[in-house]
């Protein structure tokens, strides 16, 4: 599998990036907080979203805080030959295969890519490498132990070890309920007889009473029968009698409703006669109330004429105003064509003048500039040429102490190695007391002379600690001479940043000497002044402006007042022509006519509604006559009804007993309550019945539950001892696959690690040891032929050794190795280890196809083919190519 690109929408800091892969060495770069992790997490989240043992709540607990829409992921990879594309957001989720879909379903996509790709335990523990395992994974003994467990699958052996055990557990649990179970045979079977028994006595109790009920219902109905009979004849009776009352107290409201209607009548009849003489009365009032309101409109035009001689007047002296004002037009015109000529004059040198001051803007900055680097020159005391020997001789210091650092490695490794050589002799030389055969060339020792061998071993392990003594003073001399070198290289930073400044000051000077700075002042001055004038010529405009659209206004304004007069005059001569029309010569006349018409007007007012009162009083007339006869009519029919009703209850009174009613209904209610008793009786019969028969079918499922457990327990029996030696076999291959698994590691990682030190260390050892009354995975590394501890390496051997181990698991769990990805590698390493690191990763990593590593160590794009840069800007993760690879 080899990743192509990764889209990242409200993802975590992402709000849109898009990332991009190469093969070989690719190093997403940048500062703690980034977002780079996230990218690698987003990855995971595109392949196995939907797995079942993918986290709950992930999307939700990953999108982008107030992102608008939700998470959206799009992972485009290559396998096998092929181009795959898995797109995961919030509404649909989907896989494609050289651009055709394969698969819909979230937990479909997760089981393709666990079927297809790589489970995602392989993809966590073998191609994920997390921040701290390189050197962790060595140094950390538990980090060792998980890993290592997680790896070979130790832990899956030891789940299924365990869950056997909780089978077996539950088994002899349930083996333990059959017994039980089996043990109370006889007493189910006592009880069912006894039930069985309980059971057709009742069923015989049941026959015999509903026979008696039988009877009893009989007997009921008749009585029923009779009751129901008379009762219904009582409760006729009873209703006829009602109803003639009912009806008595009708025919005297309807007699009272007749005789309130005849009263009604007779004052609806004197109040129209009334009403006819009003009416004549308002026929001789009409023409004057008309005269009346005609006169008093006419009046109303005397106000308006008032409200206009007041309008004319006040307009004839806004008119006045207005036209001094527009008198003012011309002048201000003149004035402003004046300015804009002036103005327009003036910009035809402004931008000359605006360049001119410009640079000379530009040339102070300079002078500015060259002044504060020859005052930083000149507070460090030194001259650009001092400072350029001074560099040369760093750069010669470096060079030694690169020599001397190289030398004091090569005297540490040849010391380590004569150590080496002095802690066998020993070793070989304790070995003489009592052996039986050479510790060198394992001949018999009777073939040796055994003084003479101590001799040479004597001689050897003098030889080598002379050796020794010897490299100790060299390595000395050369530490003393490390300091000085040291602090003379200290300086470089400080010169370098001085040269800067000088190189700075000669440029600064180059570009100063091109400028006239008198010729620039005198033109930054002339600019300043025109500037000056353009915007006081720009303010008087603007204002000259303002006033003249404010002059343009009062000459529209007067145009308006103008044709405002000429309407009020015409409106006016209207008026008089009107009072001209009806025969007056003014108002005063108009006023003394409506005082003589007044009283005929108001009286003409109180009689205007007397026709619609007329019409309403002979329709209400009309209504009370027609109510009367149908009262009337209602009283006849009411009469004839209780006639009837009489005679009904004359016949039924002579066919119903009283005496007989009560008779029936005492016979009833007894034959009702023996019937009910008998009834509750056999209900109490049925409900025991039921009772028994639950409980026959309890102990009989009770038995056959026996009968079965009887049958189970020998299965029970068998499997336990089935899963107990399962359980043994699962402890097995649990230890033949940790030695196989641990073998291979040790295999796999001692290669790696002896190619990483060109062959200087031969291997590693991995090994079980009990210590402290625990075991323990014991790590060693083969040097000149012996086992030696991890402190015998240097910090960048540890990350060879580690990086070396994680491969070598990685290659255990996955075989053909196409992707490894790093999280942070070296958070915590020094600068060997960093070091080491790079030299690994630009030489033993490129044999892995693609390799994805994230860090924020700049060193690490030495070693890197494609680098992409990871940034926080705003709260919001940015991605960005800083170099490309091949891809």
């Amino acid at each position: 599998m080899r990743i192509r690109r990764i889209k990242i929408k409200n993802f975590r800091a992402h709000e849109k990036s898009e990332v991009e892969f190469s093969d070989g060495i690719n190093l997403l770069i940048g500062q703690n907080g980034a977002g780079k992790s996230s990218i690698l997490e987003a990855i995971f989240a595109a392949l196995y979203m939907g797995h079942p043992s993918f986290p709950r709540g992930y999307l939700q607990a990953n999108t982008r805080v107030n992102a608008k829409g939700g998470i959206a992921l799009a992972l485009e990879f290559e396998h096998g030959g092929k181009a795959y594309k898995i797109v995961r957001d919030t509404k649909k989720s989907e896989l494609l295969e050289n651009g055709s879909l394969i698969a819909e379903k979230s937990s479909d996509i997760a089981r393709w890519v666990e079927r297809n790709i790589y489970p995602i335990q392989v993809f966590t523990n073998a191609l994920y490498i997390r921040q701290g395992e390189i050197e962790g994974i060595i140094t950390n003994r538990e980090v060792m132990e998980k890993v290592l467990r997680k790896v070979l699958g130790i832990e899956d052996y030891e789940n299924a070890e365990r869950n056997a055990a909780e089978v077996i557990k539950d088994l002899r649990k349930k083996k333990e309920y059959l017994g039980k179970l089996i043990e109370r045979k006889a007493e189910v079977e006592e009880s069912l007889r006894d039930a069985e028994k309980r059971f057709s006595e009742t069923l015989r109790r049941i026959g015999e009473l509903r026979e008696k009920v039988r009877k009893l219902e009989k007997e009921f109905k008749e009585a029923e029968r009779e009751y129901n009979r008379l009762k219904a004849m009582k409760e006729e009776l009873e209703g006829l009698e009602k109803r003639k009352a009912v009806l008595e107290q009708r025919i005297q409201a309807e007699k009272q409703r007749i005789a309130d209607y005849e009263g009604q009548i007779s004052e609806v009849e004197k109040e129209i006669a009334e009403l006819e003489v009003k009416l004549s009365r308002l026929g001789e009032l009409e023409p004057l109330a008309e005269e009346y309101l005609k006169l008093k409109s006419l009046l109303s035009l005397k106000d308006e004429l008032a409200k206009l001689e007041v309008s004319e007047a006040r307009l004839r002296e806004k008119k006045r105003t207005l036209e001094e004002k527009v008198a003012k037009i011309d002048e201000a015109s003149s004035k402003m064509a004046e300015l804009e000529k002036e103005g327009k004059a003036l910009r035809g040198t402004y931008e000359e003048l605006k360049r001119r001051n410009s640079l000379h803007q530009r040339a102070l900055q300079l002078k500015a500039e060259a002044e504060r680097y020859r005052k930083e020159l000149e507070k460090a005391g030194i001259t650009p040429e001092e400072i350029e020997e001074e560099l040369r001789s760093i750069e010669k210091a470096k060079e030694e102490l690169e020599k001397l650092s190289e030398e004091m490695a090569r005297i540490r490794e040849e010391m380590a190695s004569l150590k080496g050589q002095k802690d066998n002799l020993i070793e070989n030389l304790s070995k003489l007391e009592g052996a039986k055969v050479c510790p060198l060339c394992k001949r018999p020792i009777e073939e040796h002379d055994e003084e003479e061998i101590k001799r040479e071993y004597d001689a050897e392990i003098t030889s080598i600690e002379k050796k020794l003594k010897g490299l100790e003073r060299k390595l000395e001399k050369l530490r003393e001479r490390e300091p000085e070198l040291r602090e003379a290289i200290k300086r470089e930073p400080k010169l370098i940043r001085l040269k800067k400044t000088a190189d700075l000051l000669r440029e600064v000077e180059e570009k100063l000497s091109k400028y006239d700075l008198g010729e620039l002042e005198k033109a930054a001055e002339e600019f300043e002044e025109a500037k000056a004038r353009l915007i006081e010529i720009k303010k008087e405009l603007r204002h000259l402006r303002e006033e003249l659209e404010e002059l343009e206004n009062a000459r529209k304004e007067l145009e308006r007042v103008e044709k405002r007069l000429a309407e009020i005059g015409a409106k006016k001569g209207e008026i008089e022509e009107k009072l001209k029309g009806e025969g007056l010569d003014s108002f005063d006349e108009v006023e003394e006519r409506l005082k003589e018409l007044e009283p005929a007007y108001r009286e003409y007012l109180s009689l205007k509604g007397i026709p619609a009162q007329l019409d309403r009083a002979k329709k209400k007339l009309d209504v009370l006559k027609k109510k009367r006869e149908e009262s009337v009519k209602t009283l006849r029919e009411l009469e004839e009804e209780s006639k009837e009703l009489t005679a009904e209850i004359e016949k039924l009174s002579k066919e119903f007993s009283e005496d007989a009613y009560r008779e029936a209904e005492k016979k009833y209610m007894k034959s009702a309550g023996e019937l009910e008793k008998a009834k509750a009786e056999l209900k109490g019969a049925e409900e025991l019945r039921d009772e028994v028969m639950k409980l026959l079918d309890e102990l009989k499922s009770k038995r056959k539950e026996i009968e079965d457990a009887e049958m189970e327990i020998e299965t029970v029996e068998k499997v336990i001892a089935d899963m107990t030696a399962f359980k043994e076999k699962v402890s097995r291959l649990k230890a033949e696959e940790e030695l196989r698994g641990l073998e291979e590691v040790q295999k796999l990682a001692g290669e790696t690690f002896s190619e990483m030190t060109e062959g200087k260390y031969q291997g590693i050892r991995l090994k079980r040891v009990k210590k402290y009354g625990r075991e323990r995975i014991e790590l060693k590394v083969l040097y000149a032929g012996n086992e030696v501890g991890l402190e015998f390496l240097s910090g960048g051997e540890r990350i060879a050794l580690g990086l070396a181990f994680r491969l070598a698991l990685s290659l255990y769990k996955v075989g053909n190795l196409e992707l490894l990805i790093l999280d942070e590698p070296t958070p915590f390493l020094d600068e060997e280890r960093r070091k080491k690191l790079v030299e690994i990763i630009s030489g033993q990593l490129r044999k892995i196809p693609q390799v994805i590593i994230v860090s924020h160590d700049e060193e690490l794009k030495d070693a890197a083919d494609y680098v992409i840069r990871v940034e926080n800007v705003g709260g919001k993760s940015r991605v960005e190519v800083e170099s490309l690879g091949a891809y």
